[in-house]
């Protein structure tokens, strides 16, 4: 189904061109080799991203990007869910809607083109809640006390860190990890595609003009609903995926003579998870034009989206390891790829059970 804000032939192009890249740089034997390698960020892949102009889909034309609506960019995160490519696409791209909707021109002049041309990835709590204190001596900003859940934080550049002020306000400061008082240490999680982080503040001397000026929670709810969808795009991608070769497998399957998939009861587990596959898509899919629209129910689908389709991932990535049989549970078949980022999708930037609150209050304050 092509998007909804793309017409047909820019949508499946957008796609089929990603698809392709990702057929070669995060081939099932290329995530294997990272994911043991320990490494926190594929160099290799994230310098194809950022020659193909991936990173630059969302940015403003004015700073060296495509200036590209949010249904292009869900395709990418759609297509990376696919293949669970170990791409920090996420993190980066939501510090670059903050600078691009909060941030000062002089914030944005810096700091956008070197986001759009893959100079320095980024980070953000997927947590959103820090435990950071912020106090203020003439143009400089003193940070003290740790930011958790930084998704990808330890191959990040440049870190936006949520703070209260002395009024209990919410403001967002850009933070050079590399700076003196700034510790951030990698925590792995049990998805190895991508890992955690947290960092440390010891007294640290930030330049006022490094907080954002338009930030607070308007920004803090927007961004969620961001990585709401990033996450939902990314459940789809890897559903269908897994869905798939699971269907492919049971077709030449064989026990008593003829092909599991032949089988009443694995027939109908599998008819079961495409109706929710097709059905969570749907969701999926119209949330992502609200976005793209500036619906004013954009938040309360974004919020819908994400915990259908994170839960929809989760269950056919885990029957999926069951109808594999044996090889399934190996390390060598990508069904625990699927599994263990089906899992981490549930629990980042807010839990199933969390955005189905957040979905109810919405819906009651419309």
């Amino acid at each position: 189904m092509a998007e909804p804000d793309l017409n047909a032939g820019e949508s499946e192009a957008l796609r089929a061109g990603i698809r392709d890249v990702l057929e070669r740089e995060a081939a099932r034997d290329r995530v294997q080799s990272f994911v043991a390698s320990g490494l926190t960020l594929d160099q290799g892949l994230w310098a194809k991203a950022s020659e193909l102009g991936w990173l630059a889909l969302a940015i403003p034309e004015a700073h060296g990007g495509l200036e590209q609506d949010f249904s292009a960019l869900a395709i990418l995160y759609e297509e990376l869910g696919r293949f669970v490519a170990p791409l920090p696409l996420a993190g980066t791209m939501l510090v670059a809607e903050a600078l691009a909707t909060a941030g000062s021109p002089a914030q944005q002049a810096e700091w956008l083109p070197r986001i759009a041309s893959g100079e320095i990835p980024a980070s953000l709590s997927a947590g959103q809640s820090t435990d950071v204190q912020l106090s203020t001596t003439g143009d400089t900003v003193i940070l003290s006390g740790r930011a958790d859940d930084l998704i990808e934080g330890a191959a990040a550049k440049l870190l936006l860190i949520g703070v209260r002020d002395a009024d209990g306000a919410l403001r967002h400061v850009l933070v050079d990890p590399a700076a003196d008082g700034v510790t951030v240490i990698a925590e792995p999680t049990s998805d190895q595609t991508r890992h955690l982080a947290h960092v440390r503040f010891e007294n640290t001397a930030i330049p006022a003009d490094r907080m954002l000026p338009g930030s607070g929670e308007t920004l803090n709810d927007a961004l969620l609903s961001h990585a709401a969808l990033a996450l939902a795009r990314d459940a789809m991608g890897g559903a269908a995926a897994i869905f798939e070769q699971t269907v492919e497998y049971l077709k030449i399957r064989e026990q008593f003579g003829k092909p599991i998939g032949s089988f009443q009861a694995l027939k109908h587990r599998c008819a079961d998870h495409k109706v929710a596959l097709e059905a969570s898509g749907a969701v999926v899919r119209e949330a992502v034009h609200k976005r793209a629209n500036a619906a004013p129910d954009a938040a309360l689908y974004a919020s819908m989206a994400k915990f259908y389709a994170c839960d929809v991932y989760a269950a056919i990535a885990t029957d999926a390891v069951q109808l594999h049989g044996g090889i399934g549970f190996t390390w060598e078949h990508p069904c625990h790829l699927y599994l263990k980022r089906a899992k981490l999708n549930q629990a980042l930037f807010g839990t199933s059970a969390a955005h189905a609150d957040r979905a109810a209050q919405l819906l009651l304050a419309a």
